[in-house]
């Protein structure tokens, strides 16, 4: 009896492609970066860096990899967002100067939003223009809220929330839509994450008077990523995620060695010049009255017979004295 097989299909081969955000950490925890020509919505809180993640992922898609985007704000004017980014060391403003960021204002009034005519086709005007002026790879919308304050209509919003996120992808750009959280949401609707092909969370929580930063993948369609907590600053240089997981001892050995004070335990060290490793530390555990203290001892006095010196710290407890080489 014959048993179908099905046939390879190319397209099923063809694995997802990441767009590099050239942050700091945050590409290694989503193992290469946003999905490539698709929307990924970035949610948080007031003053969670939504804001400079984005311009974070313009200027280094400019600077590390020759993509130009833009920056749709519907809340902060273009001299607002220099301000915003003026302590750091990030050239925005040279960038837009020489076209390679186009940052677009769009101020919505309230006559502007209207529900029973409502849609973006305004918007798409405006926004394919400024793509198609520089040639934009990257763009940021900041924020989704604005672009639906005051719709009520559960099907308006779903109908035209679809319409955005298919229109960038149409477009063949990768984006950034910013967005709030509320309750168990992503974003004021909701309806966003759903359709989003990735969520990232940032989270700026204070306990016991110290703030902490954290950022999280929720969704990443079609990719593996890490699912923890990872926390991350805003310093000088932008926006760096800590992948704490991934943190390994990624410096080289030495090959130094020092000696143990004891000739006899040094020729038990194989390989080349016996002893410890210099830099190492070397924990010596017994019982009582094993010689702990002893063997600690005749390593200081040996380097102090070198010309070294050396501090002694002796603090006893149960499991053993430890000191630092």
């Amino acid at each position: 009896m014959n048993k179908f097989i099905p046939k390879k299909n190319a397209a099923h081969q063809k694995q997802l492609q990441k767009c590099p955000t050239g942050i700091k950490g945050f590409d290694e925890i989503t193992e290469g970066g946003l999905p490539k020509n698709r929307t990924t919505l970035v949610s948080g809180g007031a003053g969670s860096g939504k804001t400079l993640l984005g311009l974070d992922f313009l200027i280094n898609g400019v600077i590390q990899f020759k993509e130009p985007g833009v920056f749709m704000s519907f809340e902060e004017t273009e001299d607002e967002l220099y301000t915003d980014v003026a302590s750091l060391n990030l050239d925005l403003q040279g960038l837009v100067s020489r076209k390679k960021i186009l940052i677009e204002h769009v101020r919505l009034e309230k006559k502007d939003i209207q529900e029973t005519d409502f849609n973006l086709e305004g918007l798409f005007v405006r926004l394919e223009q400024a793509i198609d002026s520089i040639g934009a790879k990257r763009v940021v919308l900041d924020s989704i809220e604005s672009i639906f304050a005051g719709i009520t209509d559960v099907g308006i919003l779903r109908l035209e929330i679809k319409r955005l996120f298919r229109w960038l992808k149409e477009k063949q750009v990768t984006a950034i839509v910013t967005g709030e959280p509320i309750q168990e949401r992503y974003t004021r609707n909701g309806l966003e994450q759903y359709i989003s092909d990735c969520i990232i969370l940032l989270d700026n929580r204070v306990k016991e008077q110290i703030a902490i930063r954290r950022i999280r993948v929720i969704k990443y369609r079609g990719s593996k990523h890490g699912t923890n907590e990872y926390p991350f600053v805003i310093d000088k240089e932008g926006l760096s995620v800590i992948p704490i997981t991934s943190a390994g001892l990624d410096q080289p050995g030495t090959p130094q060695k020092v000696s143990t004070g004891i000739p006899s335990l040094d020729k038990l060290f194989k390989g080349g010049k016996p002893g410890y490793t210099r830099g190492s530390t070397v924990l010596a555990s017994g019982t009582a009255s094993t010689g702990k203290t002893s063997l600690a001892a005749a390593f200081a006095v040996a380097s102090c017979k070198r010309g070294k010196r050396c501090l002694s710290y002796l603090m006893k407890n149960r499991q053993g004295n430890s000191f630092k080489i």
